[in-house]
C-alpha cells in the first residue's frame, strides 16, 4: 500500500512538471501585475501554444485531406482571371468527409497571385461556418523549398506568447486531382478574437500596398483608410487606429504611453517572435492592430502573411541569418522601413532592457533545436510523398524537401549564433565589482 501511494506521488510529481512545460512561457511581471484583460489574453495564448504543439506532432503524423468540388468552366475562368476578386461556386469536403455546399472560391494575395501555383480562399454560407469561421485561407508555399516556413512561424509566435493563428500544412485535391500542398492559415475574425478573450475588441488589418501602415500618423481617416481596414466594423471606422496613431507620434514619455495604451507583456511577445523567425516584412503592412474595446482598451498586434521568414529575404534567397535586432526602427530601417511603435519601445531603456531580457530566455527556452527539430522531422516525414508530387506539378523551387529542410534547421542554428552574439554587444557594460 505504501509503494502504490509513493508511486502515485511521484507520477503526480511528473505530471506537474510537465504542464508547466507545456505552452508558452509567461511574460516577466517586472513592473508589477498584468492588465485583466492582458492576463486573460494571455492565459488563452499559453493553452493556444501547448495545443497547437501538441496538434501539430498529431497532424504532421497524418496530412489532413481537403476536397474541393468546382464546375470545370468555373475553375477555368477563376484561372484565366487570377487578379479578379470574383468568386466562384463550389463545394467544400472536409477531412473528416463533412460536406460544405454552397461554398464560394477565388484566389488570394497580391504577389502570390502571379506565381503559377496560386493561394486560394474559401468561403462558407454564414449558415454553416467551418470550425466557426466563415472563412480559411490555403496558401500555396510555392516559393518554399521547405513548404512549412510559413505554419512554424505561426507555431513560434505562439510558444513565445504572441495571439497568432492556428497553422497547419494541409493537401488539397480538387475535382478528385491532386492540387498540391497548402498552408492552411486561420482568418483573424470574431472566432480568433473570441479566442483570446478579445470578444468584441477592434481589429484593424494594416494592408498598406505602400509601405506606410507603420503606425505614423497619416493625418486625415481618408488616408487611414487607405491603408489600414477595419476588419470588425462594417462601416471601416478608423477613428480609433487614427488616434492611437497620434497619441503614439506626439508622445514624449514612450514609458507612459506604453502604460496606457499597451498591453506590453503581449507586444514584447510580438517583437520577440518576430526578431527569431526573421520576419521583416510586417514593419509597415502585414500586421492587425487590436484594441480590447471591452476591458483594458489597450492595443496589441497580431502577426500575419508570415511566408518571408526563416532566411527568406527580399533577394528571393533564403540565406540571411544575420538581420539586426533593432531592425525595424527609425536608427535601423528595414528595406520596406521601420515601425513608429516598434520604434518608441526601443528608445526606452526600460523597455528595451526588457524586451532584451525576453529575448533571450525564449531563445533559450523555445527557439531551440531541440524544441523546433523534432517537429521539422514530422513534416518532412509527413509532406515527403506529397512535397515530391507538388514539385513535379509545380516545379519552382529546386531543392528537395529533405535538402530544404536541413537548411531550415542551418538557418535556426545560424539564427541562434547571431542572436546570441547581438544581444551581447546589446546590453549595456556591466560595471567591474
Amino acid at each position: 500500500m505504501m509503494r502504490f501511494i509513493l508511486l502515485s506521488l511521484l507520477v503526480s510529481l511528473l505530471s506537474g512538471c510537465g504542464r508547466q512545460d507545456v505552452g508558452a512561457p509567461r511574460a516577466e511581471r517586472s513592473r508589477g501585475s498584468p492588465s485583466p484583460a492582458a492576463a486573460l489574453v494571455a492565459e488563452k495564448t499559453a493553452g493556444a501554444a501547448g495545443a497547437a504543439t501538441r496538434a501539430e506532432s498529431v497532424r504532421a503524423a497524418s496530412l489532413p485531406i481537403y476536397q474541393l468540388k468546382i464546375e470545370p468552366r468555373d475553375l477555368s475562368a477563376l484561372e484565366q482571371n487570377p487578379g479578379s476578386s470574383r468568386t466562384y461556386p463550389a463545394t467544400f469536403v472536409a477531412e473528416d468527409g463533412e460536406v460544405f455546399e454552397g461554398v464560394s472560391v477565388r484566389f488570394r494575395g497580391e504577389w502570390a497571385r502571379t506565381w503559377p501555383k496560386k493561394p486560394l480562399k474559401i468561403f462558407f454560407d454564414r449558415k454553416k461556418p467551418f470550425r466557426d469561421h466563415h472563412s480559411i485561407n490555403l496558401n500555396s508555399a510555392w516559393r518554399d523549398p521547405a513548404f512549412v516556413r510559413e505554419p512554424l512561424a505561426y507555431h513560434v509566435y505562439a510558444v513565445c506568447g504572441a495571439p497568432a493563428p492556428r497553422s497547419r500544412m494541409v493537401a488539397l485535391e480538387v475535382n478528385g486531382t491532386f492540387r498540391g500542398l497548402y498552408v492552411e492559415v486561420e482568418q483573424v475574425d470574431k472566432p480568433f478574437l473570441r479566442r483570446f478573450n478579445l470578444r468584441g475588441a477592434g481589429l484593424y488589418k494594416a494592408t498598406s500596398n505602400e509601405n506606410m501602415a507603420d503606425e505614423r500618423d497619416l493625418g486625415n481617416l481618408r488616408s487611414f483608410s487607405r491603408h489600414y481596414g477595419n476588419e470588425s466594423d462594417p462601416t471601416n471606422s478608423l477613428e480609433q487606429v487614427q488616434q492611437f496613431c497620434r497619441a503614439l507620434n506626439l508622445a514624449t514619455n514612450a514609458a507612459d504611453f506604453f502604460a496606457q495604451h499597451v498591453e506590453v507583456d503581449l507586444y514584447l511577445n510580438y517583437l520577440v517572435a518576430t526578431v527569431l523567425v526573421q520576419h521583416w516584412d510586417g514593419f509597415n503592412k502585414n500586421h492587425f492592430l487590436v484594441q480590447d474595446v471591452r476591458g483594458s482598451q489597450k492595443w496589441l498586434v497580431i502577426p500575419w502573411d508570415l511566408d518571408r521568414t526563416f532566411g527568406d529575404h527580399w533577394r528571393g534567397d533564403f540565406d540571411r541569418a544575420d538581420l539586426s535586432i533593432r531592425l525595424g526602427t527609425r536608427q535601423l530601417p528595414g528595406v520596406t522601413g521601420w515601425n513608429r511603435l516598434q520604434d518608441h519601445l526601443w528608445n526606452e531603456p526600460a523597455l528595451r532592457k526588457r524586451f532584451l531580457d525576453r529575448l533571450e530566455l525564449l531563445l533559450r527556452t523555445e527557439f531551440t533545436p531541440e524544441k523546433l527539430f523534432p517537429l521539422l522531422d514530422q513534416y518532412e516525414s509527413a509532406l515527403a510523398a506529397e512535397a515530391a508530387q507538388d514539385r513535379r506539378l509545380w516545379p519552382g523551387a529546386e531543392e528537395n524537401l529533405h535538402t530544404a529542410m536541413v537548411g531550415l534547421k542551418h538557418f535556426i542554428e545560424q539564427r541562434r549564433a547571431f542572436l546570441t552574439r547581438e544581444l551581447v554587444r546589446l546590453r549595456p557594460a556591466q560595471p567591474a565589482p
